[in-house]
């Protein structure tokens, strides 16, 4: 019975493919001698026409029953017809260009009904001819198809270089798949994952309120990469009732097709930005949109509102590293400032390698974990400098063991330092450490800065010049910006390594290559001093550091030559078990005036000629001793020679 099937079952894409199922058939009986192809279509129609319960009507009445339950579908190919206010022509049309991309069957009959003009897509002429007998008007002529919103939408190309009547209508894939409910499939576009807990934050409630009533055009998430900026604009979707789908920029800038797939899908597009300071990002009109920007950089776009990540606050931290690691977890990092994804990633991961060596979570596993998480572009920018380095391993004097220790203590408590201070030292409160640490090479400057790291539980990243440098200007601002973003967001300590190569003092600049280099200085004091954390610098001598950075270091320590005491440490330290008697350490910390380096490379040296596990003499310390003193082209104390020569 003509009608007894119910049309409203079916989805707005299946409706439109119905019709045009139909129309084809309506068409090809239409003409006085169809061709077989176009007999065949005729043929599907019928099949179509009785398995829909509309065998017994004609195409009017077909088209009629078939508007009618358009009014009641959904879905985004519905939503866009709506918002655009397309006719039944127009919403005819882009199923024919559907059709013609999907059904073997619908482009034989567009071929054959366009011959001789070759082309399996449907040209202007023939689609304005169908329109024009099926509904008796159409989107008008080829010009204002052409200007039309299927065109204008990105919905379809007209592709070819005749006049316009004899190009084809080229549908677009991508922006088709979105409409009949599939997901996006432009290069480099996702949907962003679910948010694992709920997002409180009541500014983002604020700015979802602003993007979903249209007050604001879109929102800027700040923050360093890793903050969980993601997460946020996930959750900023979720509350205005859309999805957050990820999409490189050149895509949300230069595709109308993405930004009708958005508005027809309900789709916050995410952009991330790579604005540094002194950069300007323009993202285009399109509305609305999350960006996730770095700390700095200025974003371009329609009215858009800006939030900054902070990480969390030490209370709420100690409960996420309780949650990740369980009552019996250290305290050791409670001073990290780590934001929820870190601690959850270093948590789950420092418990995995406890359980499978059988013991609890110990410091050795959350710094393991720490290294073994951290960002890929650290790793890209920077060298992970895998020391463990305890304070019996650290030789120094009582000034400089003193200098240390307020330095640690500095850094655990950069946070809590600022409360109860006055309101000018409030002013300028900053989580960020910046040390100097000066001397000769040898005093054990990267040492003492990687037992500053593992007091900390942190790992330390030594800045890697070669790939940090670029020879085009800008680029070298733009990866020393990248590589702090990276170390603050994982909370690494980065050490700078013979820093006078790029805090070096500043000259007048009178050639090009001082102006860049000026440049670069001008940029690092800026960069440095909004740097959230911890940041150590070395150098031979503190005079050949740019003075504009003193003031911008929260501490200087002096790396000495080691005295007497020192350098007897130094040689127990680094023979262990395997010492001579003290007599002979101690005539050689009265006449070898090196430092901790060169003592490192003399007992390797003599370690590798003695016998394995006997104790190291002079007859294998006394060669190393006098290939050290030739490569710093030096020669053998005096008396250190006739008390060799004495002992045989």
């Amino acid at each position: 019975m003509a009608g007894s099937f119910s049309l409203t079952g079916l989805s707005a894409p299946g409706l439109l493919d119905l019709m045009v199922r139909l129309g084809l058939a309506c068409y090809s009986r239409a003409l006085d001698d169809p061709e077989p192809t176009l007999v065949l279509i005729g043929r599907e129609g019928m099949e179509a026409a009785r398995e829909a319960g509309l065998e017994l009507l004609d195409w009017p009445e077909q088209a009629c029953r078939l508007a009618s339950a358009w009014t009641t579908a959904t879905g985004p190919l519905h939503r866009f017809a709506t918002a655009r206010g397309l006719s039944q022509a127009e919403i005819f049309l882009i199923g024919l260009g559907a059709a013609c991309e999907g059904r073997r069957s619908a482009a034989l009959g567009v071929m054959a009904l366009q011959a001789p003009f070759a082309g399996a897509r449907p040209n202007v002429h023939l689609a304005l001819d169908l329109v024009q007998m099926l509904f008796d008007a159409g989107p008008g002529d080829a010009m204002a198809l052409a200007a039309g919103p299927l065109v204008a939408s990105g919905l379809f190309d007209l592709v070819g270089e005749d006049a316009l009547p004899q190009r084809s209508l080229a549908i677009n894939l991508s922006l088709w798949r979105v409409l009949a409910g599939g997901q996006p499939s432009w290069p480099g576009c996702g949907a962003l994952p679910r948010p694992a807990a709920p997002v409180g934050a009541p500014a983002l409630a604020e700015a979802a309120e602003a993007v979903a009533s249209g007050e604001a055009g879109g929102v800027v998430l700040r923050g360093p990469p890793g903050s969980g900026r993601a997460a946020m604009a996930s959750a900023l979707a979720e509350l205005c009732g859309r999805t957050a789908i990820e999409v490189k920029l050149a895509v949300l800038r230069d595709d109308r097709a993405f930004a009708t797939a958005c508005d027809a899908a309900l789709w916050l597009p995410v952009v991330r930005a790579g604005a540094d300071i002194g950069d300007s990002m323009s993202i285009g009109a399109v509305a609305p949109v999350a960006v996730l920007a770095g700390t700095h950089g200025a974003i371009q776009g329609d009215r858009l509102i800006e939030l900054r990540i902070a990480p969390p606050a030490a209370a709420e931290r100690a409960l996420l590293w309780h949650a990740a690691l369980g009552e019996t977890g250290p305290d050791i990092l409670e001073a990290a400032i780590l934001y929820p994804g870190a601690i959850a990633a270093i948590g789950g991961a420092a418990r995995r390698r406890a359980a499978a060596e059988g013991r609890q979570v110990s410091e050795a596993a959350l710094r393991h974990a720490r290294l073994a998480l951290a960002p890929d572009g650290l790793s890209r920018l920077a060298h992970p400098v895998q020391r463990n380095v305890g304070v019996e391993a650290l030789v120094a004097g009582p000034a400089l063991a003193a200098d240390l220790q307020t330095l640690v203590a500095r850094c655990r408590r950069r946070e809590t330092v600022w409360d109860g201070m006055g309101p000018s030292l409030a002013a300028s409160a900053t989580s960020g450490v910046r040390a100097l640490f000066a001397g000769e090479s040898g005093t054990g400057k990267t040492l003492a800065a990687a037992y500053v790291a593992t007091a900390l539980a942190a790992p330390l990243y030594r800045c890697d010049l070669a790939a940090v440098m670029n020879k085009y200007i800008g680029e070298s601002e733009k990866n020393l910006g990248a590589l702090l973003d990276h170390a603050e967001a994982a909370d690494v300590v980065l050490l700078f390594d013979e820093a006078d190569a790029l805090f070096g003092r500043r000259s007048d600049g009178s050639e090009t290559g001082e102006r860049y280099a000026n440049m670069l200085t001008n940029y690092l004091l800026t960069r440095l001093e909004a740097h959230n954390g911890i940041v150590i610098l070395t150098a031979n001598t503190k005079a050949r550091i740019d003075p504009a950075f003193w003031r911008r270091l929260d501490q200087v320590i002096d790396f000495p030559s080691p005295a007497y005491e020192e350098r007897l440490a130094l040689w127990r330290s680094h023979l262990g078990q395997r010492a001579p008697p003290d007599a002979v350490l101690e005539r050689l910390a009265s006449y070898c005036d090196l430092a901790g380096g060169s003592v490192r490379n003399i007992v390797l040296a003599a370690a590798s000629m003695a016998a394995p596990g006997t104790q190291i003499g002079m007859d294998s310390l006394t060669p190393a001793l006098r290939r050290e003193y030739a490569k710093l082209r030096r020669s053998l104390p005096a008396a250190l020679a006739l008390a060799i020569r004495a002992t045989g």
